[in-house]
């Protein structure tokens, strides 16, 4: 079970104490086993601990959006709208793991963020990429995931079916229920053809958890384009828009061959939130070759605490291992230091879809699998009954472990 840290209890892992807290005592700022020189796209999706009173106000919610760029020196940027950042240190191990060094200064502690950085696959997959900010500082309280790829000159073909995941906070409603705290949902969407950088009709159908342990049926619609240049080209860049049932949201989004990253920025209308779209095999014809489906993957995640009287988030770290006969565990590490798991069986589809039951509860949750078998995305949509009463979902972004 993810206990919810106490808003109290001291949550941070300062750079002088973060490499003990993470590895047992290892040097503070070790060197980078594998050096990137590469920009990428970053979405950040964070949140207060604690929202306070209900109704939840857009004020807890801080989302975030650039590039992340990497360089072969083991420093990194952060190039966003008002700017470029000074640079700063990652250590990148050779499995994947990666580290993300914040120096801190006046009642700044310097921090260390926790993730991973693809690999394992080939070199022509764009590297995808995942971090936690599980620290509070006076001037950012707020605990969140941050997530993206490679970006790749070209052009992105996004016809065909695609694996949805969700997850969002929502603001300013007047019934005291889970839904109206956090919405958890998954589903399926077809993307139609058409001419390169061209808008695309999105359609679909999918459910959202309920707080009778049901689900809702939620009717996808909206469009997509990716962003070319006068040369036809583009950097993966997308507008997004996506409609629940009624509820239609503008987003940032990045696109490689088999996965859209999106963030739901606009607190305008609601909601903000983290949304993956991964693309499905082609079952029957090219299903899913369940032999390459089991491993290690390192991942990264956002809970949303959903009582309406006590509501809040957490950040998490973690690994996945799915096992060859179906077995499930998420052993990982909320902001507060304690350590959590969850252990069940999946069921996988030919399309590339796993359906997860967790042991000891009636939880399913979802996940997908990307076609070069490198990337999980996974959403818990189900508003589960605990003791403590605290329900919580969550979404995470695993990326596989790469093997001595």
């Amino acid at each position: 079970m993810h206990t919810r840290p106490s808003l109290l209890a001291p949550s941070l892992c300062v750079l002088s104490l973060a490499a003990g807290c993470a590895d047992g005592g290892k040097e503070d700022r070790p060197q980078s086993e594998v050096r990137i020189s590469a920009t990428h796209h970053l979405f950040g999706f964070r949140s207060l601990g604690g929202f306070g009173s209900f109704p939840i106000r857009d004020t807890v919610v801080f989302t975030d959006r650039g590039r992340l760029n990497l360089f072969d020196d083991s420093r990194y940027t952060i190039t966003r709208p008002s700017g470029t950042s000074a640079s700063d240190r990652y250590a990148l191990e050779k499995d994947g793991t990666l580290g993300i060094f914040v120096t801190g200064g006046g009642s700044e502690p310097s921090v260390l963020f926790r993730g991973a950085y693809a690999q394992a696959g080939p070199a022509s997959v764009p590297a995808v990429f995942q971090f936690t900010d599980r620290v509070a500082t006076p001037s950012s309280p707020s605990l969140g995931l941050y997530y993206g790829t490679r970006v790749v000159t070209g052009q992105v073909e996004l016809a065909g079916g695609w694996h949805l995941l969700s997850l969002h906070v929502v603001f300013d409603q007047t019934i005291l229920s889970p839904e109206n705290v956090g919405r958890g949902v998954r589903g399926g969407v077809s993307i139609a053809t058409g001419d390169p950088g061209t808008v695309r009709a999105v359609s679909g159908t999918g459910t959202q958890g309920t707080s009778t342990q049901g689900t809702s049926a939620v009717t996808f619609t909206g469009s997509i384009q990716n962003l070319l240049d006068g040369g036809a080209s583009g950097d993966g860049s997308c507008n997004l828009t996506l409609g629940y049932n009624a509820d239609s949201r503008v987003m940032f989004a990045a696109a490689t061959d088999n996965i859209v990253y999106a963030l739901d920025a606009d607190e305008t209308d609601d909601e903000a939130g983290v949304v993956f779209l991964v693309r499905k095999f082609d079952a029957p014809a090219s299903p899913v070759d369940a032999s390459r489906v089991p491993g290690s993957f390192l991942v990264g995640g956002h809970t949303l605490f959903v009582n309406p009287s006590n509501p809040g988030s957490d950040a998490f770290t973690g690994v996945v291992q799915l096992s060859s006969g179906g077995g499930f565990r998420l052993d990982a590490v909320g902001s507060s230091g304690a350590a959590f798991a969850y252990a069940g069986t999946y069921t996988l589809s030919p399309d590339g879809g796993l359906t997860i039951s967790i042991n000891g509860t009636n939880e399913n949750w979802f996940a997908a699998i990307d076609r070069d078998y490198q990337t999980l995305a996974l959403v818990d949509d189900f508003v589960e009954v605990r003791s403590n009463n605290t329900p919580e979902l969550n979404v995470a972004l695993g990326v596989r472990r790469k093997l001595p």
